[in-house]
């Protein structure tokens, strides 16, 4: 192949290397590069190096295993999980957004209580229950109480459950049972979650033994209604309204009404000759914060065909008593919730009236009661909590209806008789 000089065009010999007319290189020469210092190949190389043990370590952090978490709080916690925070605590009903760190009960030392500890689970945010979406999330909860090293008295705690009868509104409720020489001790709720996590919530029950006044006929002026009304006008001026007061009442009839403004726990009276208490008239309990509840024991309370025999918004509980004669022998109303036992209802329009909205029960026991000759026996119109009200031993005859169940509660009658 003929070649030419890429500089004057002239013929070239074969593998010349210059030009025989112009005697220029025909090869041309590259231009030497730039030389790159020692040092900085080294800077790039750890450069990276550097960019590739931080890819390895992100890549690490991302897959590292989850290490557990602690929580621990009085009355509440606040956790998160994802994009979601939870508020855990320990409340009262009435407020399921307020933790109830401590707790303050009166108890006499040598009787047993029950007291229920509620547990919440809610959204922070919003303050709705969340329990239904956190429960998922959760392996066990349990309850653990750490005892008052000084108290006589232990507290236990019974294993905590949802209890859809009783508080519905509550994640769990946990039964404490104690004594008035039970002290301080403090409840633990442990919440083990699925991931390891651990949270505890923390409650404070302070118990102080109850201080107990007693009023008898026979020491103080109580023969009449007029004079019991007064003595319990001055107790309510004069005895703190946590102290316990315990009246008992003369055998023989008081005529009249009775009003409570605190706790009482009333007590009849039986003479020689086998005569009682008898009440004839109202005895009503005001609209207030009660310390106890108010106890009734053995009175014959007797009505004029137009009155309530106890009407109370706020806890009670007849035991051993006798109504007649009523327009509604007992009239549950407001928040309260009342048990009757060993008493006998006759002759009523209403013998025993539930009309009341709230979400706390005292006891399911209403045992070994008598419902003859009413109008209705009970009347069941509306009750506090869907707990199971028990009638073992108690007897229904001759009322135009036994148990007129108008919200459906849950009863059982198993064990009563109907004649």
């Amino acid at each position: 192949m003929e070649q030419k000089c890429p500089h004057c065009g002239a013929d070239l010999p074969e593998n010349a290397a210059f030009c025989p007319h112009c005697a220029k290189d025909i090869h041309g020469r590259k231009k030497p590069g730039r030389p790159v210092p020692l040092q900085k190949k080294l800077l790039l190389g750890l450069l990276a190096l550097v960019v590739v043990i931080a890819a390895g370590a992100g890549l690490c952090y991302l897959n590292r295993p989850y290490e557990p978490q602690e929580y621990d709080g009085e009355g509440e916690v606040y956790y998160e999980r994802g994009d979601k925070t939870y508020q855990l605590l320990v409340a009262w009903p009435d407020d399921r957004t307020a933790p109830a760190a401590d707790i303050y009960h009166q108890g006499a030392p040598d009787e047993q209580y029950r007291w229920p500890s509620r547990w919440y689970v809610n959204d922070a945010l919003t303050g709705t229950d969340a329990w239904e979406e956190f429960e998922p999330l959760v392996e066990k909860v349990t309850v653990e109480v750490v005892q008052d090293e000084n108290a006589a008295d232990e507290l236990t705690a019974g294993e905590p459950s949802h209890q859809e009868d009783y508080s519905p509104d509550a994640a769990m409720v946990s039964s404490l049972d104690f004594t008035g020489n039970s002290g301080e001790p403090q409840v633990v709720w442990t919440v083990q979650m699925k991931n390891g996590d651990l949270i505890r919530v923390r409650q404070n029950i302070h118990i102080t033994p109850v201080i107990t006044h007693e009023y008898h006929w026979q020491d103080y002026p109580m023969s009449t209604a007029e004079e019991v009304q007064a003595l319990l006008d001055q107790i309510a001026n004069q005895v703190p309204s946590s102290d316990q007061v315990l009246l008992y009442l003369a055998p023989g009839t008081y005529e009249g009404d009775l009003a409570f403004h605190r706790s009482y726990d009333l007590y009849g009276s039986t003479d020689e000759g086998g005569a009682r208490t008898v009440w004839k008239g109202s005895i009503s309990m005001e609209d207030g914060h009660y310390e106890w509840i108010n106890y009734f024991y053995d009175i014959d309370f007797v009505g004029d065909g137009t009155d309530i025999g106890i009407n109370t918004p706020v806890k009670a509980w007849p035991v051993g008593c006798t109504f007649t004669g009523y327009q509604t022998g007992v009239l549950v109303r407001g928040q309260a919730w009342v048990n009757v036992t060993e008493c006998t209802f006759t002759g009523n329009e209403v013998g025993f009236h539930f009309n009341s909205t709230g979400q706390s029960a005292s006891d399911t026991r209403y045992f070994d009661n008598t419902f003859t000759g009413n109008g209705t026996g009970i009347l069941l119109e509306s009750v506090p909590t869907d707990i199971t009200m028990v009638f073992d031993g108690s007897t229904f005859s001759g009322n135009g209806t036994d148990l007129d169940n108008r919200c459906g509660q849950s009863v059982d009658t198993s064990n009563a008789v109907f004649s």
